[in-house]
């Protein structure tokens, strides 16, 4: 089963909460096939088995994005108008993929679940330790300014790769997506676990879960718009270079879109790093 032979790209536009629905169930197939498979590293098998299944959908959006061009405008741009819905179906994806790992996280025994996010859950302290090293430095206002283009380039590495892998491989940046989803899913489901540890109660847990969302929300959702809106234009130019010789005249149009994009996702990416930021050195 693939997602595209349940939902095509036309009632994905339409109906952005399925796409979530078959995301998360596919996020919670993937852990459950990982833990059957026997492999030794679950955590990079269940990201492969969920990229591996939103992959085909994936592409097909790509492809028929790429394929209409319209006049209406969105916020006074074209480029928007065209584009805008499919980010709206990523944003229903990605977000899928991660409350379906939160959910696994959070349903497997506290042992099962770091033994199958085993490569998230180190990932995760890498990054927890970055980020306390962080907060003991950022001091004088040079250090701030420091610390925001150390924010900016790393992410902005991420955004390259993202837009690479689509370019040359269309809809291969689903990988790097599935990725990051899984980790923000360990990172999520860890904090509902440590509050029901310390002997609170479910709503504990789950006032945990929401803090932890209203955490990363500031600049994660501007990072997110970075990280999708670069997907989408290098999975448009991929789709765009198989087919100029069908495109014709719209192949201009379509790379003009794709730089549009791309430099849209540069801004998104900068914002996210400055309230990332303000939020790491603020008392």
């Amino acid at each position: 089963m693939v997602l595209e032979s349940v939902i095509s790209p036309q009632e994905a536009e339409a109906r952005p909460w399925k796409v979530f629905l078959l995301a998360f169930v596919f996020a919670a197939v993937a852990v459950w096939l990982s833990i059957l498979s026997g492999l030794h590293d679950k955590g990079v098998a269940l990201v492969a088995i969920a990229a591996i299944a939103c992959i085909p959908f994936v592409y097909e959006l790509f492809n028929f994005d790429e394929s209409g061009y319209e006049e209406a405008t969105f916020l006074g741009s074209r480029t928007l108008a065209r584009h805008f819905p499919v980010v709206i179906v990523l944003i229903g994806l990605f977000t899928g993929l991660v409350a379906g790992f939160t959910a696994s996280y959070i349903a497997l025994p506290s042992g099962q679940g770091n033994a199958v996010f085993d490569v998230q859950v180190w990932e995760l302290g890498a990054i927890q330790s970055t980020f306390s090293g962080r907060v003991t430095q950022a001091q004088s206002e040079e250090r701030q300014v420091a610390l925001f283009e150390g924010l900016f380039l790393h992410n902005f590495q991420v955004l390259l790769a993202i837009l690479a892998f689509s370019i040359f491989l269309s809809a291969g940046s689903v990988a790097i997506l599935s990725w990051n989803s899984s980790i923000i899913g360990v990172f999520l489901g860890s904090l509902a676990f440590k509050a029901a540890g310390m002997g609170g109660s479910s709503y504990d847990a789950l006032a945990a879960l929401g803090s932890g969302i209203l955490g990363i929300l500031p600049h994660g959702s501007f990072e997110l718009l970075a990280y999708l809106t670069a997907a989408l234009a290098g999975g448009i130019m991929s789709s765009a270079l198989i087919r100029r010789a069908k495109l014709a005249d719209s192949f201009f149009i379509v790379v003009y879109d794709v730089a549009k994009l791309a430099a849209l996702a540069t801004v998104f990416l900068a914002i996210g790093a400055f309230i990332e930021s303000q939020s790491i050195i603020a008392p």
